[in-house]
């Protein structure tokens, strides 16, 4: 498991602790975040990672599960 998709469990948990997310699940359709809770997650992925999004990032279907999304971090941080 890498420190990303760590970091993302510790995110959901802490915003939505009655939802208990696996990794492969879609966040979207658990209702563990909405579209608020979106621009926030990608605010503070941005900040402590230093790793920006495309437009095209957002259209991965990687971009809806801990696990997925942690895929994707840790692609944008290779230089």
């Amino acid at each position: 498991m890498t420190n990303y998709v760590q970091w993302l469990k510790g995110w959901f948990a802490e915003r939505a602790p009655e939802i208990k997310l696996a990794p492969e699940e879609n966040f979207f359709e658990q209702g563990a975040i909405d579209s608020f809770g979106v621009i926030e997650l990608i605010e503070e992925i941005e900040e402590n990672y230093s790793i920006r999004f495309s437009n095209e990032d957002f259209q991965d279907r990687r971009f809806s599960s801990i696990k997925g999304l942690g895929e994707l971090l840790a692609e944008k941080s290779q230089p």
